[in-house]
């Protein structure tokens, strides 16, 4: 081993003295010589490299072509809403950034995610060859990231729809675009960072059936719902990766559909970048039980090359050097992707010395700087949406007893959303732990009350074990658990993985280690002691030596996603028991471990409320989590499937908790934390006071309190519907628009797209138009008069709407602009919004794409999509 790590070593430093030899400007090969044009540079190394090397350059985990100075390189690492990574900075979740609807300030939030993405870059020293990944690079570690999740959320019981920015297709191009820009950024060599548009296309759900589902739709809703947020990042944000979605498309699965990838993304649009697959989706095509739409990997990767997917996230890709051997392609078809591919790692500056990188000067001090932390902080207060309030906010500070209940009162990682950073703790606070703050003179009454969907309460014992210190784990740099342990961290939450830079423990490897994890307690209750435990390598689980139960072989998962089916063994009050587990992770792929111990009973309501009784206000803090939403998850509560929710009413734990708080006969502020809407119209009359407030990231719960005690005036608006009930959706695995979102909805929601209250109040007056008709394919200029009628300044959000009176196939609205402005009590703004020409614009049979559309409309103005908040000016388009 001590060889091994000599001679690592040494050719690590031959690597750092070719790339100083490169900054000199001594060139082995033409490709190095950063003086050159990138075409000329592409040429050089595209003619240098062999058939298998570049089939080993087309994967995600690009391998190290040692003999050319090539450095492994991962192309996956994901930057949501914030770099995914510990010690970064997390933004609210994406839903709740297109809650803002502030594009100017989701332009800098990007920009910071993308400083601290070369930050981390730097810190993590990516620009020599690691040796030790030399097939594949380090994921979420690299400079292309996998963002913005740009799909239509058209069902609130699709789980990632939290990683979008709503149903509406402008609003979701805009806050898409500015993400790009924010995250590619500006220089005039370099690309700061990749951004990449996902996942195209036709693709929001069901998460059980991606893999095999066949997508038809009519072609007014793919060009006028499904497809106009890719274009704009396309032709207009010069968006540098498109990712293909897992379904078919029409019969063919995205990632070798002609129509979407070839007619309509290189032609119409004349895409010349990077096209990369979903992860696993080249696997999709052949096996068994999915696509099945060829019959093995090298027919599956011939089409996906052909069909323009120049990189695959998986491994299929290295049955190419059969399909050349067999003649299904020319090494030359292969060239056409290595061209793509060589192009981005030169714009990225992968292949220069570091003296020319612009962004060399970001390290450390970047990540949750000042700067991006109070960022954070507004980001999260601009995306709280108040849905209602009787008058009882602001709760004023002088209040003498506060109850808080609620399973997400007191849970600061529910904040964080999925595909997230893991916040510095200084940067967090629970939403209890920030009322608490809020309000230091206060009598703080706190009770978890409930499960978010569990219909029993859980009670964690694992931080009982070892007299309160928690599960002690020791860890081998072996598979054997032989010699001394390298490191010893003891647990009260187990939830590990390695990715990106996340390791078990401080100087354990990343792959061929063990840990072995031990605990003793005395047993405080007579019953049964559940265990959850899911770990993707081998593991045994033994209580006072008897073997309860064993995982012999590894098993496939992302990272553990989802909730783990409880088991258990008997214990009784006042015995004593040690629980061990054993761990092994193998030499390949992701490690994973979860594990805890825990009581479970029946929560009693009753008891609860009289707990609250004597309190002057009850704040309850519910909704969901990403451990019940989100991607392929492995959730089965009530009204939950696979990641996705079958209902979209409240949880009935919560519904029951929610009930116990009303019949106290106290005001109740209710404060939904979920990535979707929710269902409220059956306990609508439960609580007096309603705030969304989303993942909101590690600022949440300041946010939050911020609002609630009157340190911030809300003026979120829903980038969703909030329907009244599970009764108003049509058909989930039905992507037709009728009857979806806003812009086609007949029935009443409970809360419309585009609404949201605040503590102040505005009034709008006549707007005018810079012209009453234009010719088609020309747009128009509204001016809008807006007062802060209140006593408290604020935001408003002016929302333009565009409405066909002559096109019965049109949307019933459309949002068309909109723009956040601050104004201060008894002021006006007079604000000023361009409707560009694909305002006016639908779909055209006759050139199969979208065209200006002559005829009468009305562009409406106001504060949200219900008729009663528009005023309306009559236009036309000649």
């Amino acid at each position: 081993m001590k060889k091994l790590t000599l001679v690592l070593l040494a050719l690590s430093m031959l690597m750092l003295a070719s790339c100083k030899n490169k900054a000199s400007g001594n060139y082995e090969y033409p490709f190095q010589n950063p003086n050159l044009s990138t075409e000329k540079r592409v040429d050089n190394i595209i003619s240098l490299l062999t058939p298998d090397e570049k089939i080993g350059l087309m994967m995600n985990g690009s391998i190290s072509v040692e003999r050319l100075g090539i450095p492994a390189y991962n192309w996956w690492s994901e930057a949501c809403h914030g770099i995914c990574t510990s010690g970064a900075t997390v933004f609210p979740q994406a839903i709740g950034l297109a809650a803002t609807f502030d594009q100017d300030m989701q332009y800098d939030i990007y920009t910071m995610v993308s400083d601290e993405a070369r930050a981390h870059w730097n810190i993590t020293n990516h620009n020599v060859m690691d040796k030790t990944e030399a097939t594949g690079g380090i994921w979420n570690q690299g400079l292309s990231f996998w963002c913005p999740n740009i799909n239509i959320f058209r069902d609130p019981r699709w789980g990632r729809g939290q990683e979008t920015y709503g149903e509406d297709p402008y609003l979701t191009g805009t806050m898409g675009s500015a993400t790009v820009r924010g995250m590619q950024g500006d220089n005039k060599k370099y690309l700061k960072t990749h951004s990449c548009a996902k996942h195209y296309a036709v693709h929001s759900g069901p998460e059980s059936g991606r893999h095999r589902d066949d997508v038809y739709v009519s072609m007014r809703d793919l060009w006028e719902t499904y497809l106009p947020a890719f274009k704009e990042l396309v032709t207009e944000a010069d968006v540098q990766e498109v990712m293909c979605a897992y379904n078919r498309y029409e019969g063919e699965p995205c990632c070798g559909n002609d129509r979407l990838l070839v007619d309509i993304l290189r032609n119409k649009w004349q895409y010349k970048h990077l096209v990369v697959s979903d992860c696993g989706a080249i696997n999709n095509f052949y096996t068994k039980g999915q696509h099945e739409t060829h019959p093995d990997a090298a027919t599956a990767s011939v089409d996906g090359v052909l069909s323009g997917t120049d990189i695959e996230c998986g491994t299929s890709y290295k049955s190419l050097k059969t399909a050349l051997a067999d003649g299904l392609i020319k090494e030359s078809d292969l060239d056409v992707s290595l061209r793509r591919i060589f192009t981005s790692r030169f714009e990225l500056g992968l292949h220069d010395p570091e003296s020319m990188d612009p962004w060399a000067n970001l390290g450390a001090e970047t990540m949750s700087s000042p700067e991006h932390t109070a960022m954070a902080q507004r980001a999260a207060r601009e995306a709280m949406v108040l849905l209602k309030n009787d008058g009882i906010l602001p709760l004023s500070k002088s209040t003498k007893t506060i109850a808080v209940v609620g399973p997400n009162a007191d849970n600061a990682s529910m904040q964080n959303g999925n595909y997230n950073g893991t916040p510095t703790p200084e940067n967090t606070l629970s939403i209890l732990n920030a009322i608490r703050k809020a309000v230091p003179g206060a009598n703080i009454i706190y009770e978890r009350g409930c499960e978010l969907a569990d219909p029993y309460l859980t009670v964690n014992h694992l931080s009982d074990l070892n007299g309160g210190k928690g599960l002690h784990g020791e860890y081998f740099n072996n598979t054997t658990m032989s010699g001394a342990p390298v490191a010893a961290v003891d647990y009260t939450n187990v939830n590990l993985r390695t990715s990106g830079d996340y390791r078990f423990a401080e100087g354990v490897e990343m792959t061929n280690f063990s840990a072995r994890y031990t605990g003793t307690f005395v047993a405080d209750f007579t019953g049964d002691m559940n265990y959850s435990i899911r770990g993707n390598d081998t593991w045994k689980l033994t209580v006072n030596g008897r073997t309860i139960a064993e995982q012999k072989e590894p098993t496939t998962m992302r990272f553990g996603r989802g909730m783990v089916p409880q088991t258990s063994f008997p214990v009784v009050k006042g015995r004593t028991y040690t629980v061990a587990v054993d761990y092994t992770k193998g030499e390949t792929g992701t490690a994973y471990f979860s594990f805890n111990l825990s009581e479970r009973k029946l929560p009693d309501y009753d008891e609860i409320a009289a707990k609250v009784a004597d309190a002057d206000v009850i704040i309850m803090v519910g909704g969901l989590s990403a451990q019940l939403e989100g991607e392929e998850m492995m959730v089965t509560y009530d009204g939950f499937s696979g990641g996705d929710r079958t209902k979209i009413e409240l949880p009935e734990p919560q519904v029951k908790l929610l009930k116990a708080m009303h019949s106290t006969g106290k005001p109740v502020v209710y404060v939904n934390c979920t990535g979707s809407a929710i269902g409220f119209a059956e306990i609508e009359n439960q609580y007096n006071a309603l705030l969304q407030a989303w993942y909101g990231g590690q600022a949440a719960g300041i946010a939050v309190a911020d609002i609630l005690f009157g340190d911030y005036n809300p003026a979120g608006r829903l980038p969703v519907t909030f329907y009244a009930s599970t009764s108003q959706l049509p058909d989930f695995r039905d992507y037709s628009m009728e009857n979806r979102t806003y812009r086609y909805f007949s029935g009443k929601p409970l809360y419309a797209f585009g609404y949201g209250l605040s503590y102040t109040t505005f009034a709008y007056g006549d707007a005018k138009l810079s012209k009453k008709s234009v010719k088609a394919g020309k747009g128009v200029e509204i001016t809008v008069p807006v007062t802060n009628t209140g006593a408290k300044d604020g935001d408003e959000v002016i929302q333009i709407y565009v409405k066909s009176l002559d096109n019965p196939d049109a949307p019933i609205k459309a949002l068309k602009g909109f723009k956040r402005v601050n104004i201060a009590a008894g002021q006006t703004a007079s604000v000023k919004i361009t409707l560009e020409p694909d305002a006016f614009a639908y779909y055209s049979a006759a050139i199969d794409e979208l065209a200006p559309r002559a005829g009468k409309y009305q562009i409406l103005y106001g504060s949200s999509s219900r008729d009663e908040d528009l005023k309306a000016l009559d236009f036309q388009v000649l």
